[in-house]
C-alpha cells in the first residue's frame, strides 16, 4: 500500500472526512492561489470545499495567507489527537471511578469529587488532614503514594496539620520502603500520638484516608500512572463501612 493511502485510512480513521483528506493531498502537491482555484482543481462541490477548508483550518492542518492556501505540517493535528485521547481518558477513568458509587443511595452521598492532577490532589489531601476527628485511618500503599505527592514534604504537613487538632493517627500499611519507615520511627510515633503497622497484601497502588469521626473518604488510585486519581466523598455510609474494615484488618496486621 503506497504512503498516501496508509495514510489516507490513519486520517478517516482519526475523524477526517474523504473530502477534507482530498484537499489536503491536493495542498501537499501544490499550494493553491484560492479557494475556488482549488475547487476547479479537485472538481468538488464549493460548499463541501468550503466546509471542508473550514475543518482544516481549526484542525490547523492548513494556512491561508496573502500568498495563498497551502498545507502545513501534521504535528499540530497529531499534538490535537494525543491531547483528545489523554482528555477522553481521563474522562473514562473518571466514569470507572464514578461508577461504584452508584450502588450508593443518592441521598448517602452528601460531596463527591474526582480529580486527576496533583495540584488538586494536594489540595484534597490537605482539606483532608484539617477536618475535625479524634484518629485519622489510613491504609494502603504509602511507599507510592508518597510521589504522587511530589515527596514527604506534604505527608509531614499532614501529619503537622492533624497534631495541630491534637488528633491521634492509625495506619495500616501494605508494602514497606523508606518513607513508610520514616513515619515509623519510634521517636516521631510517640511524638505525633501515630500506630503504623504492616499488613502485606495485595494492595499495591491504592492509599485511604478517612477517620473514626468524620465522614470524609479519600480513595487514591495510582495503580496506573498514566492516570492517577483521587475521589473525595463525604459519606456516612461509605466512611462507617471503611471503618469497619479497617478494624477487620488491624486483628491480622503486624506492627512496624
Amino acid at each position: 500500500m503506497k504512503v498516501q493511502e496508509k495514510l489516507k485510512n490513519m486520517l478517516i480513521e482519526a475523524g477526517l472526512s474523504e473530502v477534507e483528506i482530498v484537499i489536503y493531498f491536493e495542498l501537499l502537491k501544490k499550494p493553491s492561489e484560492t479557494k475556488w482555484n482549488l475547487i476547479n482543481r479537485t472538481g468538488l462541490d464549493r460548499n463541501c470545499v468550503y466546509r471542508a477548508f473550514e475543518k482544516l483550518e481549526q484542525l490547523k492542518m492548513v494556512k491561508k495567507d496573502r500568498e495563498g492556501i497551502k498545507a502545513l505540517s501534521l504535528k499540530p493535528f497529531v499534538d490535537g489527537l494525543l491531547h483528545s485521547e489523554k482528555r477522553l481518558g481521563k474522562l473514562a477513568d473518571k466514569i470507572r471511578k464514578t461508577a461504584p458509587f452508584l450502588r450508593v443511595p443518592t441521598e448517602a452521598v452528601e460531596e463527591f469529587d474526582v480529580v486527576h492532577f496533583q495540584d488538586q490532589i494536594l489540595d484534597n489531601y490537605m482539606m483532608m488532614s484539617k477536618v475535625k476527628y479524634n484518629t485519622c485511618l489510613d491504609f494502603g500503599d504509602l511507599e507510592n503514594f508518597v510521589p504522587v505527592l511530589g515527596g514527604m514534604e506534604p505527608v509531614l504537613k499532614f501529619r503537622e496539620n492533624r497534631y495541630k487538632q491534637s488528633a491521634k493517627n492509625k495506619a495500616i500499611c501494605t508494602t514497606f520502603g523508606p518513607y513508610t519507615s520514616c513515619m515509623a520511627r519510634k521517636n516521631d510515633a510517640e511524638k505525633f500520638q501515630s500506630i503504623i503497622s504492616l499488613m502485606p497484601t495485595e494492595f499495591k497502588g491504592k492509599w485511604i484516608i478517612f477517620s473514626d469521626t468524620n465522614n470524609y473518604v479519600m480513595f487514591n488510585d495510582f495503580s496506573d500512572p498514566e492516570f492517577t486519581s483521587s475521589v473525595l466523598v463525604k459519606s456516612k455510609t461509605i466512611s462507617e463501612s471503611q471503618r469497619m474494615l479497617f478494624d477487620q484488618f488491624s486483628q491480622n496486621f503486624e506492627k512496624i
